[in-house]
C-alpha cells in the first residue's frame, strides 16, 4: 500500500508492480500526479505546480518503465518562468542567456553583469553532484 500518488508513489507503484507485486496507490486528492499536475487554480488560468522539477526526473526511470510508450513527453517552456510584481514590473526568464540578462538588468545591471557567472557555478555544481 502506497499512501500518496505523486509523481514519487507512482513511480514507486510502477517499480512494485513490475517486480510482481500487488500495488495500491492511495490519494486524497481527486487527480494524481502531485507535483507534476497542471491543474485550473484560478478560473481560466492552469499553472504547473512544479512541473520545471521534471527536469530532475531520473532518465533510468523514464527507461525501466518505458514511458515513452505510455506518452511521456517533455515540452519545453519558453520563458521558463514570469514573475509578476505588484507594482507592474515582471522578470521573464528563458533559455537565452542574453534575455535573461536583459531581463536581470531591469533590477539590477551588477546582478545581470554577474549572471554568466551564476550559471557558470551552477554548471559545476551539477556536474559535481549529478554523479552522486
Amino acid at each position: 500500500i502506497i499512501v500518496g500518488g505523486g509523481h514519487n508513489g507512482l513511480v514507486s507503484g510502477a517499480y512494485l508492480a513490475k517486480s510482481g507485486q500487488k500495488v495500491l496507490i492511495l490519494e486524497r486528492r481527486p487527480l494524481i500526479g502531485g507535483a507534476t499536475v497542471t491543474e485550473e487554480v484560478f478560473p481560466g488560468f492552469r499553472f504547473s505546480r512544479c512541473s520545471y522539477l521534471n527536469s530532475f526526473f531520473s532518465p533510468t526511470i523514464i527507461k525501466d518503465l518505458d514511458l515513452h510508450q505510455y506518452g511521456l513527453r517533455f515540452i519545453p517552456r519558453n520563458p521558463s518562468s514570469f514573475t509578476p510584481l505588484h507594482d507592474g514590473r515582471y522578470l521573464m526568464l528563458g533559455p537565452d542567456a542574453s534575455f535573461n540578462q536583459s531581463e536581470i538588468s531591469k533590477f539590477s545591471k551588477k546582478d545581470a553583469e554577474n549572471y554568466p557567472k551564476y550559471e557558470q557555478f551552477l554548471e559545476r555544481l551539477v556536474t559535481a553532484i549529478s554523479p552522486l
